[in-house]
Order: structure tokens, then C-alpha cells, then sequence
């Protein structure tokens, strides 16, 4: 990615308080870093724990179905990913993919090897918040709460 300043840099920033907040979760917090991108910042274990499964997934998948991990700090704190648009309601995601519930959307080919192959929980993912808009498609931008993050942590 190009202007990528350094994870140094952001956690300056992130000190004085130049980025705004855009969520938090019970393990990490979303801050948009003004140029596209978001950092997602772990508060605790769990945080560590979910940006090390987004990072897993990122680099396994191949599809255009999760947002991209496009750095990571080696100490697992910190990821950038692209800025996705809010959905605020989950029926745009079923519009998008032409079904009528979210049962049938986790039927459809390019959804349902998901939970299986990442171990993620399907009520999870039919959250709005765990989802975005990038480049006019949905994507699922919050993807590190699996079935061993929930065992483990929570």
C-alpha cells in the first residue's frame, strides 16, 4: 500500500488522540486512519487473539469476500485494513446476494465453505456491524471471532 507510514507512526498518533474511533469491541478498537484505511488495535488478549485469526484468514482466502489485511505489526497488536462504508441493516446483504434469509445466504457457493474452513460462527456474521461496503460490494470487515476465540476467551 503506498503512503503506509509505520506502525511507529500510528501508535504516536493513536497516543494523542489524532484518529477518530469508529468501534469498539470487547478485544480491540477501530480507528480510521484518514487515508482509506482503518487500524484495528487490540485492548487485550482477545484482541491479540482476533487479529492474529484476521490475519490467518486474510492470507488464506482467496476471494473478494473479506477485507484484506494489508499490513500487520509483527507483535500482532495492530492491522490495517481498507475503510469500509457502514451496513447498517443485514437485508442489504441479502438484497446484494439475491436471497430471502440468512439461511439461504450461507447456502450459496461463494458462502458456505465460510464456517466451516474458518471455523467462524454464523450468528456472527449475520451481524450489519461485521459487515462493509468496498468498492459497491459487501464484505465482511470483522472476521476474527471463531468457534476456539469464543472457547477460549469469552
Amino acid at each position: 500500500m503506498d503512503g503506509f507510514v509505520g506502525f511507529d507512526k500510528i501508535d504516536e498518533h493513536l497516543r494523542i488522540g489524532d484518529y477518530p474511533m469508529l468501534g469498539e469491541g470487547s478485544g480491540r478498537k477501530v480507528f480510521d486512519l484518514g487515508n482509506d484505511t482503518v487500524v484495528k488495535v487490540a485492548i487485550n488478549v482477545k484482541g491479540y487473539a482476533q487479529n492474529e485469526v484476521e490475519c490467518m484468514i486474510s492470507g488464506m482466502d482467496e476471494s473478494d469476500t473479506f477485507a484484506k489485511v494489508l499490513h500487520a505489526a509483527g507483535d500482532g497488536r495492530c492491522l490495517v485494513m481498507k475503510k469500509a462504508g457502514p451496513i447498517h441493516n443485514f437485508a442489504v446483504i441479502r438484497s446484494y446476494y439475491h436471497v430471502e434469509n440468512n439461511k439461504d445466504l450461507f447456502r450459496l457457493n461463494n458462502l458456505n465453505y465460510i464456517p466451516r474452513k474458518y471455523n467462524l460462527l454464523v450468528s456472527d456474521l449475520c451481524r450489519p456491524d461485521n459487515w462493509g461496503v468496498i468498492d459497491g460490494r459487501p464484505v465482511i470487515i470483522d472476521y476474527g471471532f471463531t468457534g476456539r476465540i469464543r472457547r477460549e476467551y469469552y
